[in-house]
């Protein structure tokens, strides 16, 4: 279903004087949520975690507070993202609610990526933050690029030009980073494991070979942690 309710909604948050950083992509994913025909069926479709930290992301970016963020995104999340999402009602609520608190409470930033950002939402040039976003994008890829040129150049010392296939921990290191980084803001504020086991859960957060989350798994992790910290004040 397509509606410019939400849409409206933000443009009164920001109010006429602020239209301008309402940015192409916001504005399709607000009007229209993640259009799943959009997507091919080798395309790995974001889930309603990603597309609620991406807008929650872009609350914080433009100087929104975290109760204007959690207002608009709560009925939003339920209304235009439960068909991407097998949770009931409460459920969405609650992970919502999570998902704001950690991009608000931590460093992660709006990056959109521009024209290959993963909603394959509109992106349009004359956007006022896309030179930025697309120097960003450039700067990201050059570094994969130099990996991988170094990888390649490994193989061609010793003979083995073979292409190197992403293990698990590969395809999941960044998302698994930052549970870690939240795993330990909760820590911070006295939030029991048991408690933040179902937090990371609730916000689509994954293990190191991208499974869920459990009391053993965030005890063995914990132990690693403290053991490399241990290692490099040693």
């Amino acid at each position: 279903m397509y509606t410019l309710m939400y849409l409206n909604s933000l443009r009164n948050i920001l109010g006429k004087t602020n239209d301008e950083e309402l940015f192409p992509c916001i504005r399709d994913l607000a009007a229209n949520g993640l259009v799943l025909e959009r997507f091919t069926d080798d395309d790995n479709i974001p889930s309603r975690q990603d597309v609620t930290q991406y807008m929650a992301a872009w609350f914080k970016y433009v100087g929104l507070s975290s109760d204007e963020c959690l207002e608009w995104m709560i009925e939003y999340c339920i209304f235009m993202l439960s068909a991407i999402s097998s949770s009931s009602k409460s459920r969405i609520r609650h992970s919502t609610k999570c998902n704001i608190k950690y991009i608000y409470k931590s460093d992660f930033t709006f990056n959109c990526l521009c024209e290959k950002n993963r909603f394959k939402a509109t992106c349009e040039s004359k956007c006022p933050i896309y030179d930025e976003m697309s120097q960003r994008a450039n700067r990201k890829e050059a570094v994969v690029i130099v990996e991988y040129d170094e990888k390649r150049n490994d193989h061609l010392a010793t003979d083995e030009i073979a292409p190197q296939k992403r293990s698990i921990k590969e395809e999941y290191k960044d998302q698994f980073d930052k549970a870690i980084e939240f795993v330990q803001h909760q820590l911070k504020q006295s939030v029991s494991k048991k408690e933040i086991v179902k937090l990371l859960n609730d916000m689509g957060f994954k293990t190191r070979t991208g499974k869920n989350w459990s009391y053993a798994i965030l005890g063995i992790e914990l132990k690693k942690l403290n053991s490399n910290k241990e290692r490099s004040h040693g």
